[in-house]
């Protein structure tokens, strides 16, 4: 009876050992042993931070012994890099309550954790594809209230793999400045 018990727990509290994690999370992992290995204190701490992030993630998700795929990794990699860019500029020298030694290190942990995202287009290369989605769309399509969906899908599929790294709220931002500039 004791081992259905710690059979049933363990269910429960640890990975489902036949599902492979995602892709970016072993790379993770690597680089937290790699860096635990060369004694490197704050990576450890950021990636170990951001792993238990990415476990949470797993666990609050629909079926908590599947691991999250690599977008939803890439979305907690987001939002920690989110969650350290505001706490640094708390703490930028040009801030009310300045302190360079947090700021210095919560830059480097940013840097860190952008190291882990795929490469995004730049801001004017997707400018340029979105002028362009948009040239090839008809009169009547670019006047109708879904245009910013149909140009945002028309993006995504033109950049494939890389639309992981690309900023959604820069996008649409994006979109919006564009379908004025054909309104005007």
């Amino acid at each position: 009876m004791f081992a259905q018990i710690i059979a049933r727990r363990s269910l429960h509290t640890s990975r489902q050992l036949f599902a492979a994690p995602s892709p970016l999370e072993t790379t993770l992992r690597n680089a937290l042993k790699a860096s635990m290995k060369s004694k490197d204190k704050p990576a450890t701490a950021c990636l170990k931070s951001i792993l238990a992030d990415v476990t949470n993630a797993t666990k609050s998700s629909k079926d908590p012994n599947e691991p999250i795929n690599d977008e939803g990794v890439m979305a907690v990699l987001k939002k920690g890099i989110s969650q350290r860019t505001q706490a640094s500029e708390a703490y930028a020298p040009s801030s009310s309550s300045p302190h360079p030694e947090n700021h210095s290190s919560l830059q480097n942990e940013i840097k860190l954790l952008q190291s882990f995202l795929p490469e995004s287009p730049s801001t004017e290369i997707l400018q340029q594809l979105i002028d362009k989605i948009l040239a090839n769309l008809s009169d009547e399509v670019r006047a109708s209230k879904g245009v910013a969906g149909q140009v945002i899908n028309g993006l995504w599929e033109q950049l494939g793999d890389q639309k992981g790294g690309v900023d959604k709220k820069l996008v649409g931002k994006l979109v919006q400045d564009a379908l004025k500039k054909i309104q005007i």
